[in-house]
């Protein structure tokens, strides 16, 4: 029994397969269809459907550009100030502003002391008289300026350790925005920390007056001590002498970065 046939187009009628465009030869073996891309560029992909492929399905989105996150957010094992332009580390110029206040405060608090420890009676005298003035020394109570120094030496001390402990911040780290924390994890320092932190800063302090005290010629070696603060001139992370004993690191205290000392203060 033959096939019934099949009807062949006629030339002429108009009809052209539906993948055929006007005007376009039809393709053959020897002729493939036309190229639907464009030249010089990638090949040409099929348009999703509405829907992206199935019911349900979420958006596609862009790949992340890497290196790169949220505010705030750092790698495992990323410290700030080690790795590209957003640096975490304080600035000089923050911690050298922060340090000024702090001191212009503490010798706020410290006048009333040094004020006690004047001898008015002497330069009443000495203005009555008009006796040339040969000893500065000469215008003091030593037991009291003594005293006085004591004071202030012990209250700078509880200002700095207590704020630290507690907050991260003096007055003067809050005003210029930045705070101290751990330099292993960015974690709230310990008392530990703060105590020998300003412990050790006290001692080169103490050290220093002492030296310079005794003769101009030590007085040149208690210039070592100003390398405590000048070290995070070169210093990768800006540590101070005092922050590599401690194991401290003084950071930017910005709205969008973790405050740890807030967890601390949750948790007690």
């Amino acid at each position: 029994m033959s096939e019934p046939p099949q009807d062949t187009p006629k030339p002429g009628s108009g009809w052209q397969p539906p993948d055929q465009l006007p005007g376009e030869a039809p393709a053959s073996p020897e002729r493939p269809p036309p190229y639907q891309g464009s030249y010089g560029g990638p090949p040409a992909q099929a348009v999703p459907a509405a829907g992206y492929g199935h019911p349900g399905a979420p958006p596609p989105q862009a790949p992340p550009v890497p290196g790169y996150g949220p505010p705030g957010h750092h790698h495992p094992g990323q410290h700030p100030g080690r790795h590209g332009p957003q640096d975490g580390i304080a600035g000089r110029g923050a911690r050298l502003g922060a340090g000024i206040l702090d001191s212009v405060l503490l010798g706020i608090a410290a006048t009333p002391a040094v004020l006690f420890s004047i001898r008015w009676d002497r330069l009443e005298d000495m203005a009555r008289s008009g006796e040339p003035m040969t000893d500065p020394m000469d215008l003091y109570n030593i037991p009291r300026l003594l005293t006085g120094y004591a004071i202030a030496f012990l209250l700078g001390f509880v200002y700095f350790t207590v704020l630290h402990a507690r907050w991260g911040q003096t007055l003067g780290k809050k005003a210029f925005g930045i705070r101290l924390v751990r330099a292993a994890d960015l974690s709230a320092v310990s008392w530990g920390q703060a105590l020998g932190r300003q412990a050790f800063v006290y001692a080169i302090s103490v050290t220093t007056g002492a030296l310079n005290l005794l003769t101009p010629v030590a007085g040149i070696l208690g210039l070592v001590g100003l390398l405590d603060n000048a070290w995070i001139l070169w210093d990768e992370r800006r540590q101070a002498l005092h922050d590599k004993v401690a194991g401290t690191v003084v950071v930017k205290a910005t709205p969008w970065t973790p405050n740890p000392y807030a967890r601390e203060q949750t948790r007690s």
